[in-house]
């Protein structure tokens, strides 16, 4: 038995060795015909071929790295980078799998990695001209140009008509702005690659940065003779006659000639019409009717007369035109797509109930249809209907994650349901789908500034800003960015760009006026502040700016006066009264303080603020009794302000009465149940001054909100009020958690002391009170010490 049970073991061995052999051949046919198909164009077909390959023998590097090429092709750079790294694993030391794995390590921004996949090539094969440029590719990133000078000649030696080598040559003296070395060094390289296409891009980007508008026409013409059915080639040429020469009839006549060369192509048709538009939307909207009346089933046509109307603003015939197209293909595609616009039309026009009512009619029948869910997701985003509102967008960016106006109106969904991590991820995709999105660039460099990186931030700003030039947002925050970076030069550089059109504004002349502090020139800061302050007095920063510019001045005279001429000029306004207070206050003349404030609130008597500013003043003084009474005054003049209640109850509770402090907490709690300050003040109130078993239930019932808080001292409360309780179960973890969270709050300790001491752990208890007693000492907590002293 033992011996047969060798020789079929020794058969299944067999069988495994041949089909081994077997499956490799098969797997090698599969990868030869996914090559030839490539080769032919034929890419669908040859990812079957390398899948098919690759469920044969898995353990094969080469498929996996042919799919990358695809991959590559598609643009489909996460799959891209997928299939790289599995060829890699089964190939680690292939040359060209880690030539591409660099390649892709260098756009994402990898530039160690890249640098050692290069290292790695060069080590074994030093003359590999792509691991050479690859190398100069990431030197060039870092500005070592020194560096990827040598190594590009090194590749222009191994191989003189090397297009990539040729390429990077003109590149490098284009970063260096050695631009007659660069365009030398493009004519050399088409010399030999006469129709090569990135030398020429170079060229055109070395040109337009020279503003040689001249020689970038003559150029596009070029390319055009070689390339006449390429739109793009045209559209460029267009762009540059209309935008950059003036040249509009001459824009105009090469689309004409494009058009009529290529019939079919719609695309041009819509560029043409659009360019016509700018000067002219009647003879636009003719030239429209004479293409859809020769391609009247041209259903990309009409949708582009449909555009034109909404930019003309011409309503009637908009509406005229959607209901034409839905009553022609009611349930079909197109017909949705125009409901789905008139229903964003009628938003427009506040008429919501019709609205939502065609939304929802096309999602009756297209759940998915992009154009509804993002209308129906801003029409619930208007009534607050949060939850609705994140879901239809999440469906959205789910079946289209590019688009970014889905995901800042995502953004902004969460942001206002207090889920802010979720809204900045938000902003972020919204900004890798689109560079350009004003809203995402601005929520993202927000975020970057609080964070103090305002490297990125200005980055962001500034790539936001190629798609809108004269965006005055991006501008504005672009300028504050710089001003923070203390970049005196380019803020400069920025506001003049604000100010392009010859008008300035506030907001411009407050930038100057940061700018010209940061640079401590005081008078001219003052002198931007006060011209921001004309145009609109409300511009808090300026009137602050201005303060603080007068300060350094030690004009201090000077600023009270203006101050008075504001408040003056400007009753109404709260702004002038609270920073003359401030100024008072600082130079501790609080009577004067005071007076100020009273005359602001008797301008405004609902400036909470204002009752909350006096009480300070008169604690400032010592003079509790008058702090008492100031918010007192606010509580009885805005009865239902939870703040101006919550500070007199704190303030009773601090002069100690108790009972007063507890009515104030109780009604605050009584309006808002969801407030957990006044939860938290009236549980611990409850348990330490008020301490019969109701009140201690009622305590523990006000409190449970807090047992798996990560806040001190709601923990705190939630363990005291369930230690006197007896509750030492439920009480300890709450404790000590509050002590890790907190360990220098005398009372914290002392109450956990307390606990110990029931439990009868005497050394953590003593320990716990010695601890109490010692910070109690430090911060002058006399009523912890008097707890520990009663012990």
């Amino acid at each position: 038995m033992k011996r047969m049970k060798q020789s079929i073991i020794a058969v299944a061995l067999l069988t495994a060795v041949s089909a081994c052999g077997s499956a490799e051949e098969s797997a090698e046919k599969f990868i030869d015909s996914g090559m030839a198909l490539m080769s032919e164009g034929e890419y669908d077909k040859a990812r079957l071929e390398f899948r098919n390959a690759i469920q044969i023998n898995p353990t094969v590097a080469e498929p996996y790295y042919q799919l990358s090429l695809i991959d590559e092709k598609n643009q489909n750079w996460k799959e891209m980078y997928a299939n790289l790294r599995a060829a890699e694993s089964l190939d680690p030391e292939n040359p060209k799998i880690i030539l591409k794995l660099g390649q892709i390590e260098v756009v994402s921004g990898q530039l160690e990695e890249a640098l050692a996949s290069a290292e790695k090539v060069l080590a074994v094969e030093p003359d590999n001209i792509e691991a050479l440029l690859l190398r100069a590719n990431v030197r060039m990133k870092q500005e070592n140009f020194g560096q990827a000078q040598k190594d590009i000649n090194r590749a222009i030696e191994i191989d003189a008509k090397s297009l990539d080598a040729l390429s990077y040559q003109v590149m490098i003296y284009k970063e260096l702005k050695k631009y007659p070395e660069a365009l030398s060094a493009a004519e050399r390289a088409l010399a030999v690659h006469p129709e090569a296409m990135p030398i020429k891009m170079i060229q055109l980007t070395i040109f337009d940065e020279q503003k040689n508008y001249q020689q970038m026409e003559s150029l596009y013409r070029d390319i055009m003779g070689s390339y006449p059915n390429e739109n793009w080639v045209v559209f460029s040429l267009v762009k540059l006659l209309n935008d950059a020469l003036d040249r509009h009839e001459d824009a105009k006549n090469e689309l004409r000639k494009y058009i009529t060369a290529n019939p079919e192509d719609t695309e041009a048709k819509i560029v043409f019409v659009s360019l016509v538009n700018t000067e002219n939307k009647d003879q636009a909207l003719n030239e429209m009717d004479k293409f859809i009346a020769e391609e009247p089933d041209n259903i990309d046509l009409r949708f582009a007369r449909i555009d034109l109307l909404s930019q003309q603003g011409k309503t009637q015939q908009l509406r005229e035109d959607l209901n034409a197209i839905v009553n022609s293909d009611p349930t079909g595609e197109n017909g949705l797509r125009a409901k789905a616009n008139l229903a964003a039309l009628e938003a427009s026009e506040d008429n919501f109930i019709e609205a939502e009512k065609l939304a929802d009619e096309v999602l009756t029948i297209a759940p998915e249809d992009e154009t509804a869910l993002l209308l129906k997701a801003k029409l619930q985003l208007r009534e607050d209907k949060l939850d609705a509102a994140i879901s239809n967008l999440r469906i959205l960016v789910r079946n289209n994650p590019n688009s970014d106006e889905a995901l800042v109106l995502l953004g902004q969904a969460y942001s206002n349901s207090g889920s802010t991590q979720l809204a900045e991820s938000s902003y972020r995709q919204a900004l890798n789908a689109n560079a350009g999105n004003v809203q995402a660039a601005l929520a993202v460099s927000r975020e970057l500034m609080q964070a103090e990186d305002y490297d990125r931030a200005e980055r962001i700003l500034a790539n936001a800003l190629g798609n809108n030039i004269n965006n005055q947002e991006l501008l504005q925050a672009l300028a504050q960015v710089r001003i923070l970076k203390q970049d005196w030069a380019g803020t400069g550089e920025t506001i003049d760009k604000l100010n392009a059109d010859g008008t300035s504004t506030a907001v411009s002349h407050l930038l100057s006026g940061k700018m010209y502090q940061g640079l401590e020139d005081y008078l001219l800061a003052i002198d931007e502040y006060n011209k921001a302050l004309a145009i609109n007095p409300q511009i808090n920063e300026a009137l602050q700016g201005l303060v603080n510019s007068y300060l350094m001045l030690n004009q201090r005279d000077k600023l009270i006066d203006y101050m008075n001429q504001h408040i003056q000029d400007h009753p109404e306004l709260l702004n002038g009264y609270t920073v003359l207070a401030s100024v008072y206050r600082e130079q501790e003349e609080f009577e004067k303080a005071i007076e100020v404030t009273e005359k602001a609130i008797a301008q405004n008597p609902q400036w909470a603020e204002g009752y909350v500013f006096i009480a300070n003043l008169h604690r400032a003084m010592g003079d509790e009794r008058g702090a008492l009474a100031a918010l007192e005054n606010g509580v009885e003049t805005i009865p239902e302000n939870n703040a101006l209640s919550i500070h007199l109850a704190s303030g009773y509770e601090m002069a100690g009465n108790y009972e007063k402090a507890r009515e104030h907490y109780e009604k605050v709690l009584e309006r808002d149940p969801s407030i957990d300050v006044v939860a938290n003040n009236l549980a611990s109130l409850l348990s330490d001054r008020f301490s019969s078993p109701e009140n201690l239930e009622r305590a523990l019932t006000i409190a449970n909100r807090f047992k798996n808080s990560d806040q001190p001292y709601f923990l705190d409360t939630y363990g005291w009020v369930n230690y006197k309780l007896g509750n030492y179960e439920l009480a300890r973890p709450a404790l000590e958690k509050a002590v890790k969270n907190a360990a220098d709050v005398p009372v914290f300790h002392y109450h956990l002391g307390r606990l110990y001491q029931s439990l009868e752990m005497n050394t953590e208890s003593q320990e716990a009170f010695e601890k109490a007693e010692s910070l109690a000492n430090e911060q002058n907590d006399q009523d912890t010490l008097d707890r520990i002293s009663k012990l």
